[in-house]
């Protein structure tokens, strides 16, 4: 072999190894699809990531959701059988959140800011996360267990975040760790206002869920609309570029609804939710974020058990 094929030779070498390296970047920051090629997501997971991806489900003691029935569910053989552990918040470090590919979090209303920093150093280094219903949404108090100092959560005022704000707390999302402020209401891209069932009568069929672009990689290939009934969480969508609206829930009408005892709300003033109520939204750079208004199980848990949403929901974060 001459200099000049071997040169060549090496060029393309290195050129293969830089494309190879870059299709990796994108395909870890969510930007580019591991199944860009054939195969391509069995390759990602088995070389990076010494085999099938593993689900976290996160959970505490109480709020909307049963960890331990979507445990079931995921582990069913005729839905998904996938690799599945369950862990409370409590205990999850920045060394153990990387030990898993994809974090579902539900039935856990308290999470302390701490554990919320854990959930975006997270995502911000590669993981995926479908957050759902009220979780994070009480505050902690007092002394967290292993820990020897009192915990200083609270929440975040308009005149803490924006100039000329008022004092009024934005929601439960946005927080104050001691003198550090903590925007999770961003992270996620929506606001909670508070549970269906603390403003109407949450009997029978709330309305229907319908997907806002039939293509979007949570939602492929459902019906159009699917009835739900049962208890979900009422947001609003962040003004964030960075923030998709997949699917909505259809109430029918507009919710009209007096405020109790959310304190970001105020106490007996009567608030218009709106017709079209947002059910599913992605957010972050690549989607790596899913905010899911119902837990996973609640939603599969229908009259007509929709085995697709779990479906889509894992393929959808972890293979698209």
């Amino acid at each position: 072999m001459d200099a000049n094929l071997r040169n060549n030779a090496t060029h393309v070498l290195v050129l293969l190894v830089l494309l190879i390296a870059l299709l990796t970047v994108l395909v870890f920051t969510g930007l580019l699809s591991c199944n860009v090629v054939p195969s391509g997501c069995d390759i990602f997971y088995a070389v990076f990531k010494g085999g099938q991806p593993v689900v976290l489900i996160a959970h505490g003691e109480e709020g909307m959701g049963d960890y331990k029935a979507l445990e079931s569910i995921l582990g069913d053989r005729s839905i998904l059988s996938t690799q599945v552990r369950t862990l409370e918040i409590d205990r999850l470090t920045y060394g153990n959140v990387k030990d898993y590919d994809l974090i579902i979090v539900t039935q856990a209303k308290q999470i302390c800011s701490t554990k919320l920093k854990v959930f975006e150093y997270y995502v911000n280094n590669g993981g995926r996360l479908i957050w759902t219903g009220d979780a994070g949404t009480e505050l902690c108090g007092g002394e967290t267990q292993g820990e020897k100092y009192p915990q200083n959560d609270s929440y975040l005022l308009e005149s803490e975040r924006f100039e000329n704000g008022t004092e009024k707390i934005i929601g439960p999302w946005a927080r104050k760790d001691y003198n550090e402020q903590l925007s999770f209401d961003e992270f996620l891209g929506v606001n909670y206002k508070g549970n269906y069932c603390e403003f109407a009568d949450c009997k029978g069929e709330a309305g229907y869920i319908e997907s806002v672009s039939t293509d979007h990689k949570l939602v492929y290939g459902l019906s159009p609309s699917l009835p739900f009934e049962g208890n979900f969480a009422i947001v609003e969508m962040n003004k964030d570029s960075t923030t998709r609206l997949v699917a909505v829930l259809d109430y029918g009408t507009k919710l009209l609804a007096e405020a109790g005892e959310q304190p970001w709300l105020e106490k007996g003033k009567q608030y218009n939710f709106g017709e079209k109520l947002p059910f599913i939204v992605s957010s972050q750079v690549g989607e790596r974020v899913a905010y899911y208004a119902a837990p996973l199980e609640t939603i599969y848990n229908q009259p007509q058990k929709y085995k697709a949403i779990i479906e889509q929901a894992y393929f959808g974060m972890l293979f698209k």
